[in-house]
């Protein structure tokens, strides 16, 4: 399915409801341990511990209501930021122990130095996961760390994005993720240079893409029956909703319905 949404107002509880609010949060917090989670997909920068644009923004949503369940998101930030630390420090040693040789100590002090500067960011691609109970709609939020490259119009299926939907979809399906929310152009606002011809490619890649580890999906879980909605940014013009919405039954194909009547 196709949304035209802000990536936040799947995790907002809806302030004008004030009794929905309750059943609406009930019925995420019982499904918690159920089969069919759901998941959405946020692009961050590579640092961990820093609120800035939409993380900032998301944090806020965090705060309204309290999480008795899991730990509150500066604490699974914090315990993200020491496995990434662990992680690197572990890579590095490895990295080391390969290259002991002497004419390349040089070389790999100065590859070494990058690798320090760096250790406690992610790279493009890498994300990292937050768990709730006291969002509206969403369980799981996979915190999907993407840079500027993601603005030019020349990424390909190999592009650290794509390649981090991949994985992304592959926790899905081992963790009984049944629902994903992505944003189709893998961005969250609109610019200037996202032109129309921009957003058909875009949008035709990522569609493409999904549908191809969705079917490799299947041979993983058993063809386990899973729901991917794309979202594109509010701002996004009519005309360009439209022209996306027709895209979509291209890419995906649906079945029509046969509708079977006995003769008496």
């Amino acid at each position: 399915t196709l949304f035209r949404s802000d990536m936040l107002d799947f995790c907002k509880h809806k302030r004008n409801y004030r009794s929905g609010v309750k059943l609406h949060r009930l019925q995420t917090a019982l499904s918690l341990y159920s089969t069919s989670l759901c998941g959405l997909v946020l692009l961050v920068d590579n640092r961990i511990n820093s609120y800035s644009g939409i993380k900032r923004d998301f944090a806020t949503v965090c705060q309204e209501c309290t999480d008795f369940h899991f730990p509150q998101l500066p604490d699974q930030l914090e315990v993200v930021q020491q496995v990434v630390l662990y992680a690197r420090a572990q890579r590095l040693k490895k990295s080391k122990q390969q290259h002991e040789l002497k004419d390349n100590i040089v070389g790999q002090e100065d590859a070494s130095k990058n690798i320090e500067c760096s250790q406690s960011n992610i790279f493009p691609g890498e994300f990292y996961i937050t768990r709730h109970s006291n969002l509206s709609e969403i369980h799981v939020v996979f915190h999907l760390c993407v840079d500027d490259n993601v603005k030019s119009g020349n990424i390909t299926a190999r592009d650290p994005a794509i390649m981090g939907l991949r994985n992304i979809l592959k926790v899905c399906c081992t963790h009984d993720i049944t629902t994903i929310s992505i944003p189709l152009l893998l961005v969250h606002d609109m610019s200037e240079e996202m032109t129309i011809p921009w957003c058909l490619k875009r949008a035709e890649l990522v569609f493409k893409c999904v549908k191809g580890f969705m079917m490799e999906m299947a041979s993983w879980d058993g063809g386990v029956s899973r729901t991917v909605q794309f979202l594109v940014p509010q701002s996004i013009s009519d005309e360009m909703f439209y022209q996306l919405s027709n895209m979509l039954p291209q890419i995906f194909r649906v079945s029509s319905t046969l509708t079977l009547t006995s003769k008496r």
